[in-house]
């Protein structure tokens, strides 16, 4: 549901909004309120026995004999009412907890489900969506949103039916006791009604900009947390303290015009019926004394009043609650509306023999172009390397592979098929992809190796170059990316943690355990996008030497900027502002004396003088 359509449904049906999430539960719902319903009437019905009560015991004063209070046959019935009181109030406790446990049980249920939904939309959601959002704005949205919509699910969500029942019943037999008292009591309701959607309106504004404020403070914290080795480098530690105060006083403004109005909306609710309970009590105990209202009914109707003024006092925390809950649903749905990535053919089941074709591809990022025209074939089992300056497009030409990235025209085809035709799931398990960015979780380095290496993954004998067991998997990896000499150097070695976004190792060593992730998976499709920009050319010769015989028997596409790194590909080609300008072996482009062999040139020229 679109946030138009939340602010158009709110208006008809306070709970629609709610619906979809509140379907699956429909059953313990019902459930509630039917208890619910038990509990209202019987909170109801009280009144009335206390009225028969009252009106019992004052015709027996008005004919009791000198020294006794009650006769025989009206003590028995006081003592049949007050049983009856006794075993009503009984169960009016028991369906009251039931009721509370019910109701209190969904909010939990529908808070995981939307959590859920949220967490499982977003990892479905295209790559570029992130690259134009905050991290700190989609987790506020996870965290505050959710919680104020379980608050309003849990609390005013129950109060609001209570109140509506609670306000129906005690109006109809408010009506049956005196119409005209009934009408005096209703009094203060357009009033209410009047300053209740000023407030509605207000409160949903205000809390939408507090939320946006909240998003701000959270993205700011997480990026100074995420750098925090660059805020230390350069001393930033009193600006970046400076700059999140300035936001954190701001939040608190915002928090501040709610708390400005709730101030005033709330004890208004009780000035109002207040007001009305007074009005009542003195036109009410006119009647009594003229005799047009017996003493019981008096006291039924006043209890009566008590409990519709509740609904009327509590009208402000409901709507409080239902604004906050509106807008942050209005963001979160908002989230949920952005269309996820198409997952292609249904099934799971995909055999890759590795041929990759890009067919007049072209590819974009926010308007600009990144990659034009690009005709490409890749047999199976063959090395292509990819070489250029800085932002020709070679990370661009690395993501469309495993479809991180959709062309804005032309295909990219493995095996003869279009990507998009590919199960994702299926398309993505038979790839290994080496980003530039080497991002590690904070786990240990045999966790971050075995991400995504399930034991159904290495079925014994599918692949002779790698062990069948998981933990060997991940030995036979991090041997095969020169990680064995630095584990001998942790205390702990696999079972090192690495810190968050690896923190703790060098650009180097995060490099290696990316490079190892990948290895682990034994994938058909091997993609290395700069995986060996941060380690010395030592440990990259004796990386090279364990991945040749890996890649004799793999599709490879290698990104580098080390000619040293691809000297040894079946196919080099050369990307020049998102264009293809030269293609052929090493030894062919360094013959044709272009672009290539003039950056070979250059960088053998810079190994020369730095040995110098």
């Amino acid at each position: 549901m679109s946030p138009e359509a939340l602010r158009t449904n709110a208006c008809v049906n306070p709970f629609r909004p709610f619906a979809s999430y509140l379907r699956p539960y429909r059953r313990g719902i019902a459930f509630g309120l039917v208890l619910l319903l038990v509990e209202q009437g019987i909170t109801t019905a009280m009144p009335l026995l206390l009225r028969k009560i009252i009106d019992t015991a004052r015709a027996a004063l008005a004919g009791q004999a000198p020294g006794r209070l009650w006769t025989g046959d009206i003590e028995s019935e006081v003592t049949l009412y007050a049983a009856v009181v006794a075993l009503l109030a009984t169960v009016q406790w028991a369906s009251a907890v039931a009721m509370r446990w019910h109701l209190s049980s969904m909010s939990r249920y529908v808070e995981r489900d939307i959590r859920q939904r949220y967490a499982a939309h977003l990892l479905a959601l295209p790559l570029r969506y992130f690259q134009q959002r905050r991290v700190g704005d989609l987790m506020a949205r996870a965290t505050n949103d959710v919680e104020a919509i379980q608050r309003f699910l849990h609390h005013a969500f129950r109060m609001t039916l209570t109140g509506i029942l609670a306000f129906v019943l005690s109006l109809i037999l408010m009506s049956t006791i005196d119409w005209q008292l009934t009408l005096f009591a209703l009094a203060p309701l357009p009033v209410m009604a009047c300053t209740t959607r000023w407030v509605a309106g207000r409160v949903r504004s205000g809390f939408r900009q507090v939320q946006e404020h909240f998003t701000a403070m959270s993205a700011r914290i997480q990026e100074s947390l995420a750098g925090v080795r660059v805020v230390k480098a350069y001393a930033r530690e009193d600006q970046e303290v400076a700059e999140f105060a300035a936001l954190n006083e701001g939040y608190v403004r915002r928090n501040r015009r709610l708390v400005d109005v709730r101030s005033l909306f709330f004890p208004f609710t009780f000035l109002l019926s207040g007001v009305s309970i007074g009005i009542i009590l003195w036109l009410g105990g006119l009647r009594v004394i003229d005799g047009s209202l017996t003493l019981g009914s008096f006291v039924a109707f006043n209890a009566y009043l008590i409990r519709l003024g509740r609904p009327m006092m509590l009208l402000g925390r409901m709507v409080d609650e239902f604004q906050r809950a509106r807008a942050s649903l209005a963001r979160i749905e908002s989230v949920l509306q952005e269309a996820p990535q198409p997952a292609g053919a249904a099934g799971e089941e995909l055999e890759v023999a590795g041929r990759i074709e890009f067919r007049h591809v072209s590819a974009r990022y926010d308007g600009r172009p990144a990659l034009t025209d690009i005709d490409l074939c890749i047999p199976a089992g063959c090395t292509l390397a990819v070489v250029g300056r800085v932002g020709a497009g070679k990370s661009t030409l690395a993501r469309l592979i495993p479809r991180l990235l959709e062309p804005a025209a032309g295909e990219v085809l493995i095996d003869g098929r279009p990507v998009q035709d590919l199960p994702l799931a299926a398309l993505r398990r038979a790839i290994g992809y080496v980003p530039q960015d080497s991002f590690l979780f904070s786990d240990t380095i045999a966790a971050n190796i075995a991400l995504g290496c399930l034991p159904e993954d290495l079925p014994e004998g599918r692949d002779p170059d790698a062990p069948a067991a998981p933990a060997a998997a991940v030995e036979w990896a991090a041997a095969v990316a020169q990680l064995g000499g630095d584990l001998a150097t942790f205390p702990a070695g696999m079972d090192t943690l690495v810190g968050e976004r690896g923190v703790t190792l060098s650009g180097g060593q995060k490099q290696r355990t990316a490079l190892a992730r990948a290895l682990v998976r034994r994938p058909r499709i091997l993609v290395l996008d700069d995986a060996l920009a941060s380690v010395d050319t030592r440990t990259e010769e004796a990386i090279l030497g364990q991945l040749r015989g890996i890649m004799a028997t793999r599709t490879t596409v290698i990104i580098a900027h080390r000619l040293s790194t691809v000297r040894d590909a079946d196919l080099i080609v050369v990307l020049d502002e998102g264009r293809i300008v030269e293609r052929g072996t090493h030894a062919a482009l360094l013959a044709r004396q272009g672009a290539y062999a003039d950056m070979y040139r250059r960088q053998h020229l810079a190994e020369e003088l730095g040995e110098l």
